[in-house]
């Protein structure tokens, strides 16, 4: 039923992914907590979650590179340590071992274009430890460490360089894929037209973040500048896939999904925050004032008279463009925390918490109108009658059906590539091209056939299938 469903249109391998992702990513932050002594293990359930997600679904090169990067960036950021070594390397041996027992993926991982980057910054982890060793060993200082680490890099330079000399003649290393360029360059010119024609694979505009974020899209920005005030080995993930998600959805309309989860934690970081400030007002009680010594306090005057600790005024000379600055920050501190300062900050809170549960009771009935009108499969449709009565519309589906019980099991059919999937699967009829064609020629004829003049249209057709399948679900034989 699952099956059926989903090449209809309404469940897809997206809807399985997001979650295996997110699974991937969560583990991956975890395994890098730096108040655990031992979260570094959690990079062997690193791996075990990317299994799922390779299995689920061709997105799992986003998940292999994003992590890759964010190994990357930590040793960019000096941040390189044991901890992070061993996460990413047990993430990249038990992921990739595992990966490669797919049969659709097999060596992909060590042979794509695509893929090879994680790899290398696998090879740079481990050249990273050898250096570390040594300089630890030999008591090395900051410039002979970096000699020493500048003639080893040079030395697995030469190696990698051997090696691609070597085996890129024999057609070892599999090209980038047209999707992945069409990330990168003009979706006009990935080379295939199919892709071209789809609208979901044109850029994003203003108008889908907001339709499928909705107010997402004004917390999130929030969230992500929040980040950049309590970086760590584990935050500093977010910044990295926030950055990676926005622009390849920006690239291609369809990925936004990639932005839904991200946006959902830099939402909640930002929500979250406010919540807080806002309760925090209610909860804390007024701060102690100073107060002033009594006229006959005696205690705290010098030999002289003046009060221990009173500083003398500084001559003009000395007072700084900032000491504006301080005076204002201290008048508004102490108007804040006075009687009339606390019942304001109570007062905006009030109001901020009540906008909020407006905000969030509107955000939640848009989320289930638009989660309706997204779960509809597409082969079953709702149309009203003239006397307003709605009905079902289950056509798609009653013609696939009609194939399945009245046709050889061997037949082929022909009809455009959106419905491919679906003859294939509902069906379970071979068809002439589905959304998984990229032969440009196969494509080429299958659209002459279909709007050529009758004539030739039809020889065409009679040499390629024995049914096709028409718009108007009428079925030639």
């Amino acid at each position: 039923m699952v099956f059926n469903t989903q090449m209809g249109g309404g469940y897809d391998n997206e809807s399985v992914a997001v979650t295996a992702m997110v699974t991937t990513f969560y583990f991956w932050v975890r395994s890098l907590r730096e108040t655990d002594p031992h979260s570094h293990w959690f990079g062997i359930v690193t791996g075990l979650a990317y299994f799922y997600m390779v299995a689920a679904w061709g997105g799992y090169v986003f998940v292999l590179n994003l992590i890759g990067v964010h190994a990357a960036v930590l040793v960019a950021a000096g941040r390189f340590s044991n901890k992070v070594y061993t996460a990413y390397s047990l993430f990249y041996v038990v992921g990739t071992a595992l990966a490669i027992q797919v049969p659709v993926v097999g060596w992909a991982p060590l042979k794509s274009l695509e893929q090879l980057g994680p790899a290398a910054v696998f090879c740079g982890y481990q050249l990273l430890l050898v250096t570390e060793y040594i300089k630890k060993k030999q008591q090395l200082n900051r410039k002979q460490a970096w000699m020493m680490r500048i003639k080893l890099g040079s030395v697995a330079a030469g190696l990698v360089l051997v090696a691609i000399f070597l085996l890129a003649p024999k057609g070892y290393f599999g090209p980038i894929s047209a999707r992945v360029r069409g990330l990168f360059v003009q979706h006009t010119k990935t080379g295939n037209p199919l892709v071209d024609s789809v609208a979901e694979h044109q850029a994003a505009s203003t108008r889908a973040y907001f339709q499928y974020l909705h107010h997402v899209c004004t917390l999130a920005p929030v969230g992500y500048a929040i980040i950049f005030f309590t970086l760590s080995d584990s935050s500093s993930f977010l910044i990295v896939w926030g950055t990676a998600a926005y622009f390849f959805s920006h690239k291609m309309v369809r990925l936004i999904l990639l932005t839904a989860p991200i946006g959902s934690i830099f939402g909640g970081i930002a929500a979250g925050r406010v919540f807080a400030w806002c309760v925090q007002q209610w909860w804390n009680t007024l701060d102690a004032q100073p107060e002033e010594a009594p006229a006959g306090d005696t205690a705290n005057l010098g030999k002289k008279g003046g009060r221990k600790g009173k500083k003398l005024p500084r001559p003009a000379s000395s007072v700084t463009s900032f000491d504006g600055f301080k005076s204002l920050q201290e008048g508004i501190n102490s108007a804040m925390n006075s009687k009339e300062g606390l019942l304001t900050r109570r007062t905006v809170a009030l109001i901020v918490l009540l906008l909020g549960y407006i905000a969030g009771s509107s955000f939640t009935k848009y989320c289930w109108q638009l989660s309706e009108t997204l779960s509809n499969p597409t082969i079953i449709q709702k149309a009203r009658l003239r006397d307003g009565r709605v009905i079902l519309m289950d056509d798609y589906r009653d013609a696939y059906t009609w194939l399945k019980e009245n046709t050889p099991e061997d037949a082929r059919i022909m009809a455009w590539w959106d419905y491919g999937y679906q003859i294939a699967g509902i069906a379970n009829r071979t068809t002439i091209a589905d959304g998984n064609t990229w032969n440009h020629e196969h494509i080429a004829l299958l659209g002459k056939a279909l709007t050529t003049n009758l004539d030739e249209g039809w020889e065409i057709s009679r040499h390629w299938a024995d049914y096709g399948m028409l718009s108007t679900l009428a079925l030639i034989q």
